[in-house]
């Protein structure tokens, strides 16, 4: 412990040291620890209270000599040397304040880092604030310890422990260092002026505002001063010399304010003066306080002596009146020793006897006048209840020890009465020294009780003994001695009452009349009073009365009169009344005033007595010649009457008639003709007191407020409240700025009125069509004309401005002045006004377009950014917003400058306005960002509000009930007893409105106002280019930096406390949903995430580490930890982006994290991950968050990301609609939905209810019916209609619960979708990541039932499982190829090895070699057997997931088309399709396998688990996969029939075609697919509607041929007509022009294909599945066959166009298609399609005969033009023009591919063609030569002869074949070459990739090359058919062989064949033999040899065979 002052600066200490303070008193089990080493390191500084460390020469020396030699400073670990400037400033400071010259450099150093918070200021005026800050600071620390000791006046509710170390400091500072002694001595000391002129002196004065402040400061300092000697006094009492020496200081103080007033400090000494005598507590039979004993002046006998001699040895008072009350009270401390036990009374010995002459002594000095004129009209004492309660028991105990001296004063008063009685019969003025005690106590009794000020209620003490009918009498006072000698002062005082005393008795009760129970006792009081014997009744008769008479007598027409001789009041017929006569009567109105505030009973009473003619008579007497000052009274009355609507209606109407206020153009009445507008105009102007206009105004408002008939004035003028609304306006509020006052604090009394009247309409006012209507029968709301007047430019809004105007340059200098409070409640409503007008704007300028009303607005948020005439600039915002300044004592100013910023901020640029409109160079806008920060920063603060002003603190246009329906109170159901949430309080609201202000500004362009206040700036703006600003964050004083502490306090607050708050729960909600804003804002992202990051200590990753919060199952917490993860998946978005994989590998590891162990060793985080970067080095207050996981209320493993799913709880059940009797449940719902909130809303999104506009409707109905419905069921309905709006609410809270649940899964599924999507391979091993993706699934699928009440909840769901499986499937493929390399190269991938270490725990940067070794063949070993245990979690995955899509309900088609497919995924997983590539290179691998039994392969496996689960489900999955196969969405659809088609290629099910077949799924297929023919004509429009037709067609069509795959499923197909289908669809003749078509394939594509391309879309799949068929079946089921050729048949047209326009040259597309149809022409015209000819020909189907003629012509004229040949070759894969990008290599690999394909096919035609039913081997009907007549098309020449063209075109396919043979087989076999040579593949991806690429190409090339042996051998076979046929049996025609023909398999139609010439023949043979030579036979035997598909001797006999025919062909 120092034994010295804390070696720091004079501030932060001190105020460090009262932040404790505060937090031990608040939450003293939290802090008792640091608070007690607080106060012992802090010892010194109470010792030496307020004692600066004196000036040293020595420091001085150092400090001038810091300039060059430097100083050591605190913090800091070398010398620093200071500018002489901060030299000079530290020695004035030292000089000034005798402070030593170290600490004044400290505080310099200190303001010079607070200066921020000040702007505007320099470092020299900082530090003297800061100075008289920290003495503020120590000395409220110890007035707050001094009111937390025990003692005798009040008691504390804080701890034991607490209390015992507060109470042993003080005791100790108290005995040990005198610090009483040292408090008086400073209060002796501190002299303002003194201060004044050391400031003055020394330039330490700013501006006015910091003078100010310095001032209010330091005043501060002496109040707390003079509070902890009073708290002290008032707890334990003072010791006689501090008492003496207290007493000798009051003595020598003139203590008067300038205006003459007792000073605050003064006062609070003299009362503590008197509570160190205090006995009261001896009066209370309850209290055994050990501290009573204690009391000095009970326990040291020379007390009392000492202290009255002190009292009479001190000579001079310089304040007189100070001696009397010291003498009052300590005589009352005398006399009550006389009711205390005797040993007390002992104590005081022979001095208790002087009570009495103590007393008569102060009567003497009139002590009640000093009491009266001097104590009671202090605030302080009002606001300090302890003050309040010692004046309290100085007034009661005199009236309970003193009965003798009341009755001695009633008697003298009744003297005094009959003197001044005397005095004025004889016409003389009464003598000045009259005995005026007895009305003076009254009178304090009356101020004391009933001053507004009063904030405790001890009246009702005076009515204790009452009779029993008084209800609640028990709850209130118990009828002790005290009581009754109270109430029987009441009761004396009121006994033969002289007219002296009238008013100040009826002054007297109107003050005790505070509370409903006093109220009503008075009530009873005055109306009992005529049995008690007495001169002058005092009862309500006689007052009423006497007002009748008043009323009569005044009355212009009335003449005689009748009055009372036994009344107080003056008789006869005069017509006005005397001052004394309306002193009494404005004392009757007060108490009436009194009486019917306070009880509803009594003001009913009041006003139907039909006696007493109440609103009548009063509202005569105004129209009567009343004085003005009564007039007003009689107002206030009135308003105090019309607080019950039963009232309110009656006084409405009396107004009416009255005309006081005229409502008609002539005036019959039966009152007086008046006008209160002449009365106003010309009385009080003239008087400058204008209580008569305060009265009608309080009487208007509560008439208003109450009730407003709509009746009001029907009959003899249109009804409604214009006449009124008006007579405000226009005769007091366009009046009241530019009059003149005697009381200055009266014009803002009566603007507030005026503006709270109208806030009121303004409020209550719900924008309607027809209130702009001009012919209408009734007026409109008079909020209507209040709106007007402020969307328009009017003199009322221009006077509201001028009222903001002049509040905010008078409360910005911060001084103190006269009228503060009123001039502030006028500001106040102005503000309100214009907040409210901005938030119903919108409806009140959509009523007005509705309404086509020819009236101009112009908008107030316009008008706000107009020119201000006063100071000619745009400056009203800036007025508004400067209110923001004034949050520590004005929060509801602040509240409604925030929103009406919000509301005009809405407007485009004008953030960037407000900005500029800030003068540059000066501190004033970083000002107003201070003042927001602090309005962020603040805590809980009192409420000042009284009653009447809590209804504006909100907004709310529902708040106020419609008015017109205010007479149906018994139809009203009350909205706000339904509603059981409490008020938010003001700060929070301050904070909400905000972060609203921050929200709806986010898209506004920078820089602009708001982000300036977020503290978001731009360092550099690039014109042109708002995405390349560069922003800066300030971190010293921003908005950003408040919040994000406001929600590490929160953080603490939860961590620390299990108490819940909705308010402040939903304020952190929507402070991390603004956070998520920025975070989105792709402007604001980087810079804020970078904050987070940096600045804030990692603020993301610590809130999501805390997750889950507590109460984690409310609304608002849901929501902000939804907000939060998406944060973190925009961090982690872009940290994928930007190749951050520390950052990304660091938040994965936190939501992966295995248990809670791992979260506390936090995965690399920061190591000052604890220390908040945002305060002073302070304890910290979250340095526990991640170690202890308080937040966590599960101690159960698992991810993190898992465990945030575990706190969410989904709800099963629904609510239940309530049965009803009168309203319909159909037209409910569709009621209910109406009600639901309009769109934009933020209500919207989760449908919540209106309950107000519910409420409305619903009391409207009630309305209409009313009627005609029985009075008995008025009731029922009445409570139905509470069941409704209940139901409603109940209805809301579900709806909003899963919002919030849809808001949290929502965030949580994004956040898993971006972690998995996006990972960077290098952050997880795959075989790790696959495994949190199985956990993760799981997790979801045991969680998340797929039937959600909300059905986005479940959409959602399956939207992450979906991006989950395919993630899913990528690491099973992964892993596998993974495997494959580790299995066979003894090699594991090292990144994934280094991740796998470091996720197990074992990376150890030491470790050997060896263990280097170990630890990669355990995680070789971990790999292998979590894909084997993976097994088990796959079939939980896909039998769960098969399970919902079997439960699921059609409720949403994406909750169908996510689980279809997810089911793809998972079934891709079991089967995956390879390449041929990656088939080949497992084959490889495996076969190079030394070991192949230990490869596990658990493909097979995962297969039959898969069958497994799917065959376990049986028909029942079928159908409900073919049933959304059929009538599903259009996606549904599609992915359903992809399932189909898995299961169906995994033979998981293998009856699934018969199933389908047999429930006529099929035939539904097959329907639906005719029916999309007329949809896919639409597809090929140029521009189609949408793709969805050609999707599902062919997913429909994928699914068909998957089916054809297998035999039963291809004979079904057959069987339901699937081609004749296909052959009745009209779409495959529309196929485009192939020639436009070829010409605009280099058009550049878009996402809609080409025509062409659609057109190949839809027919591809059809021929996709003829194929199929004739795979399945055989080319020799002759059904098959028939079926397909009459499908190509059908759509000839389409395919002789094709073939017509066949050319190498043509679009990949069409070359696709093209090898395709020949492909099947090739396989159906076998030897078997002579059974298709005889068939035409038995039908006679000429048309049909002729196509296939042509059909077969056009094959060989195409097979012509496919002739191979290395010209064709390279100008196919050459673009056509020089603009044509080069053809990519695979292009060009296609290109050849179909060209080779078509070649083939049309090859394999030709040879099925001319061997189709060879029966002998002289037939010639199928040789080509007799297929084709024209040979022109076929060789390019007219005169060509056909036997030459067709054996060229076959000569030239043979030589082109083996020539494209011959020259890529060197490339083949080169490729082989290169893929031996690579090195090990193994090592890494790279080498594989190699690898299976050249596979690939050598597989291409090797296609290639069969081709061309195929192509070769077919046309070798071509060749030697045609040369045996010519050679053999046609080459020598002679009529002597002719016989050996055949001629009747020739075709009679082609007879020329047999007549070749001799030179064809000849030229044929030449050919021949040039082209067979050795090489080329010798080549093509070698290319069949080892390309041959079929017996490879068999091209060698052939071609031995045409040999030795064109060797041995005779030659003519």
């Amino acid at each position: 412990m120092d034994n010295g002052p804390v070696l720091e600066d004079m501030w932060t200490p001190y105020k460090r040291l009262y932040d404790i303070c505060q937090m031990a008193i608040r939450n003293p089990t939290e802090v008792t620890g640091d608070f007690e080493l607080s106060l012992k390191k802090y010892k010194q500084n109470f010792t030496n209270f307020l004692r600066n460390p004196p000036k040293s020469e020595k420091s001085r020396t150092h400090l001038r000599n810091a300039m060059l030699e430097g100083v050591m400073l605190a913090g800091q670990t070398r010398k620093v040397e200071l500018s002489q400037e901060i030299i000079d400033e530290a020695i004035i400071i030292s000089d000034m304040f005798d402070l030593d010259e170290i600490f004044a450099l400290e505080l310099l150093r200190t303001a010079q880092r607070q200066q921020v918070h000040h702007p505007g200021l320099p470092r020299g005026l900082v530090a003297v604030l800061l100075y008289y800050d920290g003495r503020k600071a120590i000395t409220c620390t110890l007035r707050d310890m001094f009111q937390a000791i025990s003692g005798v006046s009040w008691s504390t509710e804080l701890p034991r422990e607490m209390t015992t170390l507060i109470n042993n400091y003080c005791q100790n500072l108290v005995e040990d260092s005198n610090i009483l002694g040292r408090l008086l001595e400073l209060l002796i000391e501190m002299d303002i002026e003194k201060e004044i002129n050391l400031l003055t002196k020394n330039r330490a004065f700013g501006s006015k505002r910091h003078q100010n402040q310095v001032l209010a400061l330091y005043q501060d300092i002496r109040k707390a001063l003079a509070m902890a000697l009073f708290n002290w006094s008032a707890q334990r009492g003072l010791p006689k010399n501090i008492a003496v020496r207290l007493l000798q200081h009051l003595a020598s103080t003139k203590s008067a304010d300038p205006d003459g007033n007792l000073e605050d400090v003064t006062l609070i000494m003299l009362m503590a003066l008197m509570y160190a005598y205090d006995t009261s507590v001896l009066l209370i039979t309850e209290c055994n306080s050990p501290h009573t004993a204690k009391l000095p002046i009970l326990s040291d006998p020379d007390y009392a002596k000492c202290f009255i001699d002190a009292i009479y040895t001190q000579s001079t008072w310089q304040t007189q009146y100070f001696a009397v009350l010291i003498k009052y009270s300590f005589g009352l401390t005398l006399a009550s020793l006389r009711q205390a036990p005797s040993e007390y009374q002992s104590i005081v010995g022979a001095l208790i006897n002087r009570d009495e002459q103590l007393i008569d002594e102060a009567l003497a000095a009139n002590v009640f006048t000093y009491i009266y004129h001097h104590l009671l009209n202090k605030d302080v004492v009002y606001s300090t209840e302890f003050i309040y309660r010692r004046l309290h028991l100085l007034i009661t105990d005199f009236i309970d020890f003193m009965h003798a001296k009341v009755s001695e004063l009633r008697g003298r008063a009744d003297e005094t009465a009959r003197t001044v009685i005397s005095f004025q019969n004889e016409g003389l003025e009464p003598p000045p020294n009259l005995d005026c005690s007895f009305e003076l106590l009254m009178l304090c009794v009356a101020r004391l009780y009933g001053d507004k000020r009063v904030t405790i209620i001890l009246c009702n003490e005076y009515w204790g003994p009452t009779d029993a009918s008084t209800p609640n009498a028990g709850n209130y006072v118990q009828n002790t001695s005290r009581a009754v000698s109270l109430f029987k002062f009441i009761r004396l005082a009121s006994e033969l009452l002289p007219q002296t005393l009238f008013r100040s008795y009826l002054k007297m009760i109107a003050g005790l009349t505070r509370t409903e129970f006093a109220a009503r006792c008075a009530f009873n009081l005055l109306k009992n009073s005529q049995n008690l014997s007495s001169t002058y009744a005092v009862s309500w008769d006689h007052f009423f009365y006497a007002l009748n008479n008043y009323f009569n007598n005044m009355r212009t027409d009335y003449d005689t009169v009748s009055p009372d001789s036994g009344s107080i009041y003056r008789s006869g017929i005069p017509r006005n009344m005397t001052p004394r006569e309306a002193e009494h009567m404005a004392a009757v109105m007060g108490v009436m005033q009194a009486v019917a505030d306070k009880d509803e009973i009594s003001r009913i009473m009041l006003c139907d007595n039909a006696n007493w003619q109440t609103p009548q008579v009063l509202l005569g007497l105004v129209a009567c010649a009343t004085p003005v000052n009564l007039k007003g009274e009689i107002l206030f009355t009135l308003a105090a009457l019309a607080r019950s609507k039963e009232t309110a209606r009656n006084i409405w109407f009396h107004l009416e008639e009255s005309q006081i206020i005229p409502t008609l153009p002539t005036v019959t009445s039966t009152y007086p003709v008046f006008s209160l507008a002449e009365e106003i105009n010309q009385n009080e102007s003239r008087l400058e007191e204008y209580k008569l206009s305060r009265g009608v105004l309080q009487l208007l408002y509560n008439l208003m407020t109450t009730n407003m008939p709509k009746s009001l004035g029907c009959g003899p003028r249109q009804p409604g409240y214009d006449p009124y609304l008006k007579f405000v306006v226009d005769s007091i509020l366009l009046k009241f700025y530019n009059r003149a006052y005697k009381d200055v604090t009266e014009k803002w009394a009566v603007g507030a009125s005026c503006l709270k009247l109208l806030y009121f309409l303004l409020a209550s006012y719900r924008p309607k069509a027809s209130d702009f209507f001009e012919e209408r029968d009734e007026h409109p709301y008079p909020g209507y004309h209040v709106m007007l007047q402020l969307h328009v430019k009017s003199d009322v809004l221009r006077l509201i401005l001028l009222i903001v105007e002049e509040a905010r340059e008078r409360l910005d200098d911060f001084n103190q002045f006269n009228g503060k409070d009123l001039l502030e409640d006028c500001a106040l409503y102005a503000l309100l006004m214009l907040e409210c007008a901005l938030s119903k704007q919108n409806a009140f300028f959509e009523a007005h377009a509705t309404s086509n009303s020819s009236i101009l607005l112009l908008g107030l948020n316009r008008m706000l950014l107009d020119l201000n005439p006063r100071t000619r600039s745009p400056d009203y915002v800036l007025n508004i917003i400067k209110f923001v300044s004034f949050n520590s004592w004005l929060p509801r100013h602040t509240l409604a400058a925030i929103k009406i910023l919000s509301a005009v901020s809405l407007l485009p640029d004008v953030t960037t306005q407000i900005l500029n409109m800030y003068a540059h160079g000066t501190n004033e806008k970083l000002e107003i960002r201070q003042r927001f920060v602090e309005c962020l920063e603040m805590h809980r603060i009192q409420q000042t509000y009284d009653d009447e002003q809590e209804q504006f603190k909100t907004n709310d246009p529902y708040k106020y009930a419609n008015n017109a329906s205010l007479n149906d109170s018994e139809l009203q159901v009350d909205l706000d007893a339904l509603d059981v949430r409490k008020p938010a309080r003001i700060e929070l609201q301050i904070k909400e409105a905000i972060i609203h202000l921050f929200e709806v500004n986010l898209s506004q362009p920078m820089p602009n106002f708001i982000y300036f206040l977020l503290g978001i700036e731009v360092l550099r703006d690039f014109p042109g280019h708002e995405n390349q600003q560069q922003l800066g964050l300030d971190v010293n004083c921003s908005c950003i930096n408040s919040m994000v502490l406001l929600l590490e306090r929160h953080l603490e607050q939860q961590r620390q406390s299990d108490e819940y708050c909705e308010h402040t729960a939903h304020i952190v909600e929507r402070v991390y949903h603004l956070f998520h804003g920025l975070c989105a804002n792709r402007r604001t992202s980087e810079p804020i995430l970078r904050y987070f990051r940096l600045t804030c200590n990692d603020f993301l990753l610590r809130h999501l580490t805390a997750m889950p919060f507590r109460h984690f199952n409310e609304d608002n917490v849901l929501h902000a930890m939804s907000h939060i993860m998406n944060c973190v998946s925009i961090e982690m978005k872009l940290a994928a982006t930007y190749g951050q994989t520390t950052r990304y590998a660091l938040l994965s590891d936190i939501l992966l994290a295995v248990n809670s162990e791992t979260q506390r060793n936090g995965h690399n985080m920061p190591v000052e991950i604890g220390n908040n970067l945002l305060t002073p080095p302070v304890p910290n207050h979250f340095s526990d968050i991640l170690p202890s996981r308080v937040m966590l209320h599960t101690s159960s493993l698992g991810l993190h990301a898992n465990r945030l799913l575990d706190c969410l709880k989904l709800e099963t059940q629904t609510l239940v609609q309530p049965k009803l009797e009168f309203f319909d449940d159909r037209l409910l719902g569709n009621l209910l939905t109406d009600c639901e909130a309009g769109r934009g809303s933020s209500a919207n999104a989760a449908g919540m209810i209106n309950i107000h506009k519910l409420h409305d409707i619903l009391h409207d109905e009630l309305r209409h019916v009313q009627s005609t419905i029985a009075s008995g069921q008025r009731k029922a309905i009445i409570e139905e209609i509470t069941v409704i709006l209940q139901y409603a609410i109940k209805l809301n809270g579900v709806r909003m619960q899963r919002f919030a649940t849809y808001s949290y899964m929502s965030g949580w599924c994004n956040l898993i979708q971006v972690l998995f999507s996006l990972m960077p391979n290098t952050v997880l091993p795959i075989s790790l990541r696959k495994q949190h993706i199985i956990d993760i699934i799981e997790k979801i699928m045991l969680k998340v039932e797929p039937q959600q009440p909300l059905i986005k909840i479940s959409v959602q769901v399956t939207d992450t499982i979906l991006l989950l499986s395919a993630n899913l499937r990528h690491c099973y493929h992964q892993l596998e190829d993974q495997r494959t390399i580790d299995e066979h190269g003894n090699v594991v991938n090292l990144t994934d090895v280094s991740a796998a270490v470091d996720a197990n725990g074992n990376g150890n940067n030491n470790q050997s070699v060896g263990n280097s070794n170990l630890t990669l063949c355990h995680v070789q070993g971990n790999l292998l057997s979590s894909n084997s245990c993976s097994n088990s979690n796959l079939r939980f995955i896909l039998k769960r997931l098969i399970d919902w899509i079997m439960t699921c309900e059609v409720k949403s088609q994406k909750l169908s088309i996510n689980l279809y497919a997810t089911l793809l995924n998972c079934l891709r997983i079991v089967k995956r399709v390879r390449s041929e590539a990656q088939v080949e290179y497992d084959e490889t691998f495996l076969d190079c396998k030394e070991n192949p039994d230990n490869l596990e392969d658990d493909e097979p496996y995962r297969k039959e688990l898969a069958a497994e689960i799917i065959s376990s489900m049986g028909d029942k999955l079928i159908d409900t996969i073919c049933h959304d196969a059929i009538t599903g969405h259009d996606v549904c659809s599609m992915l359903a029939l992809s399932c189909l088609d898995l299961i169906s290629e995994l033979r998981a099910f293998s009856t699934l075609s018969e199933t389908i077949a047999r429930r006529g799924y099929l035939k539904h297929l097959l329907s639906s697919l005719a029916k999309s023919d007329e949809s896919l004509h639409d597809v090929l429009k140029p521009e189609p509607d949408n793709m969805r037709p050609l999707f599902v067609y062919e997913s429909c069509m994928a699914f068909l041929t998957q089916t054809a795959e297998t035999h039963l499923g291809a004979t079904l197909l057959l069987n339901d007509g699937a081609l004749g289908v296909l052959a009745n669809m009209t779409v495959f003749d529309m196929q485009p022009d192939l020639q436009s078509t070829e010409i605009e394939r280099s058009s550049p594509g878009n996402f809609i294909p080409a025509v062409d391309e659609r057109f190949r879309s839809i027919l591809m799949p059809a021929l996709a599945l003829c194929d199929s068929i004739i795979d399945t079946l055989g080319i020799s089921n002759n059904s098959a066959s028939l079926q397909v050729l009459n499908f190509l048949f059908a759509h000839i047209e389409m395919i002789e166009g094709l073939l017509r326009a066949a050319s190498p040259f043509m679009q990949l597309g069409n070359l696709k298609l093209l090898a395709t149809i020949t492909n099947l022409f090739a396989r159906t015209t076998t030897y078997d399609v002579s059974a298709i000819e005889k068939c035409l020909k038995i039908h006679h189907d000429v048309e049909m005969n002729n196509r296939l003629n042509r059909l077969q012509q056009l094959m060989i004229v195409v097979f012509g033009r496919f002739t191979i040949n290395e010209e064709t070759m390279d100008r196919m894969v050459e673009p056509e023009h020089k603009d044509e990008p080069e053809m990519s290599e695979e292009q060009k690999s296609q290109h050849i591919k179909y060209f080779l394909d078509i070649t083939a096919n049309l090859s394999l035609f030709c040879r099925h063609a001319v061997t189709s039913h060879v029966r002998d081997g002289i037939t010639s009907k199928y040789l080509i030569t007799t297929m084709i007549s024209d040979v022109t098309p076929l060789s390019g020449k007219s005169d060509c002869k056909k036997l030459t063209a067709v054996m060229q075109t076959i000569m030239n396919q043979l030589k082109g074949s083996i020539a494209y043979f011959l020259s890529q087989k060197s490339i083949a076999d080169n490729l082989v070459q290169q893929r031996a040579s690579l090195p090990n593949i193994t090592f890494g991806p790279t080498g594989k990739q190699n690898y299976l690429e050249l596979s690939q190409r050598h597989s291409e090339k090797s296609n290639e090359l069969m081709l061309a042996v195929f192509i070769a051998e077919q046309n070798l076979y071509l060749l030697w058919i045609h040369l045996d046929f010519y050679f053999r049996n046609a080459v020598i025609y002679s009529r002597e062989n002719r016989t050996s023909i055949n001629e009747t398999c020739l075709d009679p139609n082609n007879m020329s064949v047999l007549n070749a010439s001799h030179d064809e023949i000849a030229e044929l043979k030449q050919m021949l033999i040039y082209n067979l030579n050795e090489t080329f036979c010798t080549q093509l035997i070698t290319a069949s040899e080892e390309y041959s598909m079929k017996c490879k001797n068999f091209n060698t006999a052939l071609l031995r065979r045409i040999k030795s025919l064109v060797q041995f062909a005779p030659v003519a």
